[in-house]
């Protein structure tokens, strides 16, 4: 958490150019507190006192930058340091900053980094945006089968500078086909001289380079796992998912739903440092699809005009039949987007769903029309302008009913046709669910209110 107490001290130092004070500054800070209190910095000042720290330093610091005030960064060093900075970076983080930089500025760095380095960048880079691949590290412990426990914690103890995570280690075959895994603590209580073949763990979990990203994520969290290992078509182990990475693909899911659900296309930044213009346009797109939309109703009640002109009380319930086929439809869209998300349905699950909602929607349909009913009941005698208040009160009762039924069926069904044909269940947001189950339930209340109170 950003100390607000600290930014004002740090900013005079860096205008001093106080370089001794900037080293002292930051001793003893977590990269990530270091990062969080250069937030609010120019690229170039940020970019100042980044040389000051060591290449670790310097590196741990940089990965906590967010992506855009990374951008800027990068941009300003010169062509030396940023490969240096790159052989520092986790193999992940590397590639994702790469993959953000202009290709001239690529062109530039990449002949000086060694060969394997540039390989394997450009091999994390080319996985497509959204699946496993594009989230994974190449940076892996792995063993063979035939060394004993004492000769891998040897060999783990050389190599654990160099690797991000070496509490999992996996074993391979010769074509590098995973055939079982070991944990640290494994190799620390097995007896010295046990060969690995006879501790590691068969039953291996793994996700593979081109699916879902959030699929990787769920199996993560299924199984307690602290990394997960990648493979590829063939079956070759080409990279691992730490916990860290899916923390983050669960916070970037779960916010691009939480946006797509109110309406407005996920912002690529936050929303402080978004740009007006950019944000004005994620925002308008929506709301000029549920202005338009909002067409619908006018037509409808437009069509509707000779009904409400002959019986007037109608319109005074019309709020009542919307909210509540509006609201029932959002919570159906809700849960239902979740479940799909965390995989606790499927689109083949569609008629289970569907024989949930229909009770769930009957019953608070049932509920919510009796309360409906008793609230026209007890309207005064004067505003019914000579209407039969008992079958006002059953149309409006049985039109809240309708209403509630059709927006839980629409709002739980929706999302599951989406994911079917491969979009994302979020798309159907509430404020266009809602205005949906407006239309058709303006409609509905109209026809059973022509139908009870007309001859």
């Amino acid at each position: 958490m950003r100390n607000p107490l600290l930014a004002p001290d740090l900013r005079e130092l860096v205008a001093e150019h106080n370089e001794a004070g900037l080293r002292e500054f930051f001793t003893g800070h977590h990269p990530a507190d270091s990062a969080e209190l250069l937030d609010d910095l120019e690229p170039a000042e940020v970019l100042f006192v980044l040389n000051l720290l060591t290449g670790r330093e310097r590196a741990a610091v940089f990965s906590y930058l967010e992506p855009p005030l990374q951008d800027g960064v990068g941009k300003l060093m010169e062509r030396g340091a940023l490969a240096s900075l790159l052989t520092y970076m986790s193999h992940d983080e590397r590639a994702d900053l790469v993959s953000r930089l202009p290709d001239e500025r690529v062109e530039q760095i990449m002949p000086l980094l060694a060969h394997a380095e540039r390989e394997d960048i450009r091999t994390l880079a080319s996985y497509r945006e959204g699946t496993t691949g594009a989230v994974m590290t190449s940076d892996y412990a792995t063993l063979p089968a035939e060394i004993t426990a004492a000769q891998a914690l040897d060999r783990l103890r050389h190599e654990a500078p160099d690797r991000e995570t070496i509490y999992y280690c996996y074993v391979l075959d010769g074509e590098r086909r995973i055939i079982g895994f070991v944990s640290l603590k494994d190799l620390i209580l097995a007896p010295p001289s046990r060969p690995i073949s006879q501790i590691m763990q068969t039953d291996v979990v793994s996700a593979t380079v081109d699916e879902d990203r959030e699929l990787a994520a769920q199996k993560l969290m299924e199984y307690d796992l602290i990394a997960l290992p990648v493979v590829d078509a063939q079956g070759r182990l080409v990279g691992i998912v730490t916990h860290d990475d899916v923390i983050d693909v669960i916070v970037d899911e779960a916010t691009e739903d939480v946006y797509r659900l109110g309406g407005i296309e996920p912002l690529g930044d936050s929303y402080l440092r978004t740009p007006f213009a950019t944000l004005w346009g994620k925002r308008g797109l929506w709301l000029a699809i549920l202005f338009f939309g909002g067409f619908l109703t006018t037509t409808v009640l437009a069509y509707y005009e000779p009904v409400f002109l002959e019986l007037p009380a109608l319109v005074m319930f019309m709020p009542l039949i919307i909210s509540a086929g509006g609201n029932c439809g959002s919570q159906s869209a809700t849960l239902i987007t979740r479940a799909l998300a965390l995989g606790e349905v499927e689109p083949g699950d569609w008629l289970r769903v569907l024989w949930h909602e229909i009770w769930m929607g009957a019953s608070l349909g049932l509920v919510l029309g009796l309360v409906g009913f008793l609230r026209a009941w007890i309207t005064p005698t004067s505003a019914l302008e000579g209407i039969d208040p008992v079958r006002l009160s059953l149309a409006v009762a049985t039109g809240v009913a309708v209403v509630v039924l059709w927006g839980n069926l629409v709002g739980a069904l929706l999302p599951l046709l989406l994911k079917r044909c491969g979009l994302d269940p979020a798309l159907i947001s509430n404020p266009v669910l809602a205005s949906l189950v407006d239309v058709t339930g303006i409609v509905a209340y109209f026809v059973i209110a022509k139908a009870l109170l007309l001859p």
